[in-house]
């Protein structure tokens, strides 16, 4: 049971509130809420003053009721119930009730002026407290207004000035703090009025007037306490300025005031005034540490360093020992001297471990490390910190966590950085590190070609952080990831939610969404990103100019360097102030260069190079000039800033100056001289990374000039040399090769596998694997056809494994003929079918819908008539998409040709007809002119269409002359001759047939017509000689013997030696000798 509880309990035992009379019951509560205000019990002291306040009774007048209150005070029981009752909700930080029980006071009659003063001055006060300060400062004043005599009026005048300083109303504070001098220039507050002055101004940035407030205040008042406040803020206000001689002479002289604060002090407490001497030990510590600082901006260490012994010398406190002891190990770090700053921390722990700075010293033992470059050790004392102090801050723990992944990211070991940010991310959720493990979570799961748990980590960031700056990096980072996966909607779609507040991350986020939209040719729309960034930026210069910057540096990297020139020019020229018109001008001078400008380029970085830059960009300005120079065929200018670059040490650029040195020497098209120069540099270089370089540059220089021993040879230094395993990849990649170019293609195809067996995840793999298939191919090519099911595995595993590659196209394509050359018919059209659907913009389009229906057309020699028939059908679908889809391709004709003839094999011979003559009229000098003009012949003959037939031979021979012929088609000509004979025998025959008919029927005259015809037209055929045989028939018939005898004798002269014609000679002779023992010739 608390004590007001009891109290209560005892009052009911009592029957107080039952049988004393009212009054006495009034002064019993007001007695008992007294009792527990003592003790501190607010909330019972409360419920007894409120009994009274709440009290109506019109029996009874409550104002006659009063009670002694304070030193002697009367009050009526009600305003004292009110007043206490106020006291007490301020006491139990019920700030409104309190100012509203306050206010009830002054409403009660028969209170006195100068406890209405108190009222009112406890409600300012409350206000105060509540850091209501704008309701305070108003407060206070009106205190001034209605009591300006009493003793606290100056107090009163101070606060409301202090108040207004509180809510940044400098001005207004300076004015009421002014005033309050004016009225009250002897007051007690009258120094803390003049230093709060000297604050205001300081706090407006107005150091110069903050020195001079501030040294009033130590001329006109040497004798306040607040002396020391004052001269610290005039060490403050000097360090601001920059100015650290007088600002380590004022910081000294706080020190200086040691004694004298602490007898001042000891007077203010007689005073009454509430000022405490730690507040000035605190400056006196500060003075100290501030004086290390400036020293230490200066790199002026060894002063630092001495000014913090002296400091630590002097201290009395563990505390401040230890803190100083921390901004040692902080001087160290500055200084790089990471052991001895690491031993200082450690000092922190050993010495100090009862104050609160071992957690923070254990987790920058770990800095010292990390930043001397001890990767291991570092990690181990940042994990440190979670066994050792588990209660420490949350946010100190997840920062060691965080930088335990760093520095295991910086070993390379990334499972263990992922386990860290992890860690950190599950058991410190809300901490300022929480988001940021997420981040590199996302960025190490995507480099690890994890993208499902890349995209995970940056959408925890968007859920559960939408309130940080972090969601603008994690939809900026998921818009990258998305960019470099192809899925430009959603990158564009994530790029677009980066707000506005993100600055230069939203800036960055719209140009690459803009990019992503000029890169598919939606160009409306990415110039309409564009404008949008532009008026969301507008009014702000500084992200106007970053904008503007931005978007020049797109144009840059899409290659629209004339744009980008006028860009980088406008920010150059409206915006002199920006900070990034050092990388502008350095951008124009690069777009100069990509656009052939040379000389405008080497102009831009001559001013770079005349302004002072920082050294790094000075190097890769000059790296960049040296390249402007070569490209001018200036490359005594280029050589020297090359050699300068490389003096320079520069890692990075060093690597790439030698590289250009070298690229200088292989554009003067003599490899001889590059190997020259690897070797020579070689012979200097130590570094491993850069050995690697050269070796692989070296063997690749082999390569080209065909010295395939030497390259293999230079490759292998590097297998021997290389950890990285991209350049191992690469060295055995180059082996390969040199392989196959020396054909030895089976040695070639072992060390493509040891790269794709070995080194699974790196590029080279890729190539590997294509190779392998160009190999078996090219081992095929010799009639090993053993070779074509390793062929075939090679190209379907290479466009399996990589179906967005740019050369999955030609891996179908081998793949295919493959199949095609095995005679796995069905399997090869099948390929080439999906060669064609996948890419059928790609050359090989046409031709695989030809090889598709082609294959199908072989099937035709192994199947039953009904499989035969389907295949013919199946293999026209293929032809026929090529007709429609290629109509100028190469392979049209190849097309058309095996059509008609499935048409043919269908016995659909009919519409086959124009399918022939479109080849002849559209492509007579292709493949297949000649042979289908020739096939129109064939057809008409077998229709025994002789006419038609005998033109189409005809045309053939004149449209198609032998020397024009393919060596396949060259005996057709003499083929048509002949067919062209038998076709003139025919006619000749059928013509003869009509006379004998007219002979047999007598009409002797009409066949004789028709037998000369023939020999008019047919004068080489058989039916020539039989013609003239009936023709001297008819005239015997006729009885006209001489002309008989005289056709018969030219029978018999024209015909006579020829053995073929013996009957028709021999019949000639009989009638001849006949008609003349008939004496009738």
């Amino acid at each position: 049971m608390t004590v007001w509880a009891g109290l209560i309990a005892l009052g009911l035992g009592l029957g107080a509130s039952l049988f004393l009379p009212v009054p006495q019951n009034l002064k019993t509560s007001f007695d008992a809420g007294q009792s527990l205000y003592a003790l501190g019990e607010f909330e019972g002291a409360i419920i007894e003053y409120s009994k009274i306040v709440k009290f109506d009774s019109k029996a009874v007048r409550t104002d006659s009721v009063r009670v002694v209150f304070g030193n002697d005070l009367e009050l009526p029981v009600v305003a004292a119930a009110w007043y206490q009752l106020g006291n007490a909700y301020k006491k139990s930080g019920q700030h409104e009730e309190a100012v509203e029980a306050y206010r009830q006071v002054l409403d009660v009659g028969s209170v006195a002026e100068d406890f209405k003063s108190l009222v009112q001055f406890q409600v300012a006060e409350t206000r105060f407290l509540a850091k209501e300060y704008g309701e305070a400062a108003k407060e206070y004043k009106h205190y001034v207004e209605l009591f300006p005599e009493t003793l606290e009026a100056g107090k009163a005048y101070f606060y409301a000035g202090w108040s207004e300083f509180n809510t940044k109303e400098y001005d207004q504070s300076i004015e009421t703090l002014n005033g309050m001098l004016a009225a009250y220039p002897q007051d007690r507050y009258a120094p803390d009025s003049q230093f709060r002055i000297a604050s205001s101004f300081y706090e407006k940035g107005e150091y110069a007037k903050a020195v001079e407030m501030a040294k009033t205040v130590l001329d006109k008042y040497p004798n306040s306490p607040v002396i020391a406040q004052a001269l610290y803020l005039e060490a403050n206000a000097y360090d601001q300025m920059g100015r650290d001689e007088e600002a380590i002479k004022a910081y000294r002289d706080v020190r200086n005031l040691y004694d004298r604060m602490f007898e001042l002090l000891r007077g203010s407490f007689r005073e009454g005034k509430n000022v405490d001497f730690e507040n000035y030990r605190q400056l006196f510590e500060t003075s100290s540490l501030r004086v290390a600082e400036i020293f230490r901006k200066t790199d002026q260490f060894e002063e630092a360093y001495q000014e913090l012994i002296a400091a630590q010398e002097t201290a009395e406190e563990r505390f401040y020992k230890a803190k100083v002891q921390m901004r040692i190990g902080d001087n160290y770090m500055e200084w790089e001297k990471f052991n001895e700053a690491w031993t200082a921390y450690n000092q922190v722990i050993e010495l100090y471990g009862d104050t609160p700075y071992p957690p923070n010293a254990q987790y920058q033992k770990g800095e010292a490390k990390y930043f001397a470059g001890d990767y291991a050790a570092a990690r181990e004392d940042y994990l440190q910190l979670l066994g050792d102090y588990p209660d420490s801050d949350t946010g100190l723990r997840s920062a060691s966590l965080y930088s335990a992944g760093w520095s295991a990211e910086k070993l390379g070991v990334v499972d263990q950085a992922i386990a860290s940010y992890t860690q950190s991310v599950d058991n410190f959720p809300r901490s300022d590190q929480a988001p940021l493990c997420l981040l590199r979570i996302a960025r190490l799961n995507y480099e690890q070609q994890k993208v499902q748990e890349a995209i995970e980590a940056y959408r925890a960031i968007t859920e559960s952080y939408q309130d940080t700056r972090h969601t603008a990096d994690a939809y900026y980072g998921l818009g990258i990831l998305y960019r470099d996966e192809d899925r430009k909607d959603e990158a564009i779609a994530a790029f677009s939610k980066v707000d506005r507040d993100a600055r230069e991350t939203y800036i960055a986020a719209l140009i690459e969404a803009a990019n992503l939209y000029i890169s598919q040719d939606r160009i409306t729309e990415g110039r309409a990103l564009l404008n949008q960034l532009l008026e969301g930026v507008t009014g702000d210069r500084d992200l106007e100019s970053r904008a503007h910057f931005q978007m020049a540096q797109l144009d840059l990297n899409n290659k629209n360097y004339v744009d980008a020139v006028e860009r980088y020019t406008m920010v150059l020229e409206e915006y002199p102030e920006s900070d990034v018109i050092r990388d502008t001008r350095y951008g124009r001078a690069l777009a100069y260069h990509y656009s052939g400008r040379y000389d405008r380029a080497l102009l831009d970085y001559k001013w770079l190079l005349d302004t002072k830059i920082p050294k790094a960009m000075q190097l890769k300005v000059s790296f960049s000039m040296a390249l402007s120079y070569s490209a001018e065929g200036k490359d005594a200018e280029a050589e020297k800033l090359l050699n300068e670059v490389i003096a320079s040490g520069d890692e990075s650029l060093v690597r790439s100056a030698r590289l250009q040195l070298i690229s200088m020497a292989e554009k003067k098209g003599n490899p001889e001289e590059a190997v020259r120069i690897y070797e020579e540099m070689l012979a200097t270089t130590t570094s491993s990374e850069d050995r690697e370089r050269l070796l692989i540059r070296l063997a690749n220089a082999y390569f080209k000039l065909d010295k395939f021993q030497q390259s293999i040879e230079a490759a292998q230094q590097l297998i021997d040399l290389a950890i990285n395993v991209e350049s191992i990849a690469n060295a055995l990649f180059v082996q390969g090769n040199c392989f196959y170019r020396s054909e030895q293609f089976v040695q070639a195809i072992a060390t493509y596998n040891t790269i794709i067996e070995n080194y699974p995840q790196i590029a080279w793999a890729k190539n590997a694997q294509f190779q392998i298939g160009v190999a078996y191919n090219k081992l095929s090519a010799n009639g090993n056809v053993d070779v074509l099911p390793a062929m075939s595995q090679a190209f379907n595993t290479y466009y399996t494994q990589y179906p967005d590659d740019e050369r999955a196209v030609h891996a179908y394509y081998y793949d295919a003929w493959a199949h095609y050359r095995m005679g796995k018919w069905r399997d090869a059209s099948d390929i080439f079918a999906s060669l064609a659907d996948k890419y059928s913009q790609s050359r090989y389009a046409s031709e695989a819908l030809f090889r598709a229906g082609d294959a199908l057309f072989n099937m035709t020699n192994r199947s039953g008539v009904e499989n035969k028939n389907q295949h013919y059908l199946d293999a026209m679908v293929y032809y026929d998409r090529i007709i429609r889809r290629y109509p100028q391709s190469s392979h049209m004709d190849d097309a058309l040709y095996n059509k008609a003839w499935c048409l043919i094999n269908l016995d659909r011979k009919e519409e086959a007809v124009p399918i022939f003559e479109r080849i002849v009229a559209e492509h007579p000098n292709g493949t297949y002119g000649a042979r289908s003009q020739f096939t129109l012949g064939d057809y008409y003959y077998g229709l025994k269409d002789y006419e038609k037939a005998t033109e189409s031979y005809q045309t053939f021979l004149d449209r198609f002359p032998a020397d024009k012929l393919t060596a396949q088609d060259r005996a057709l000509p003499n083929k048509a001759r002949t067919l062209l004979g038998h076709l003139a025998e025919i006619d000749a025959y059928n013509l003869y047939a009509t006379g004998e008919q007219l002979l047999a029927e007598k009409n002797y005259d009409e066949a004789m017509v028709v037998f000369k015809e023939v020999q008019q037209k047919y004068p080489k055929s058989d039916q020539a000689v039989n013609s003239l045989v009936n023709i001297g028939a008819a005239y015997m018939a006729q009885e006209e013997f001489r002309q008989a005898g005289a056709v018969f004798q030219e029978v018999v002269d024209n015909y006579g030696d020829n053995p073929k014609y013996v009957t028709q000679v021999d019949y000639a002779r009989e009638q001849l000798q006949v008609m003349q023992e008939a004496r009738v010739l």
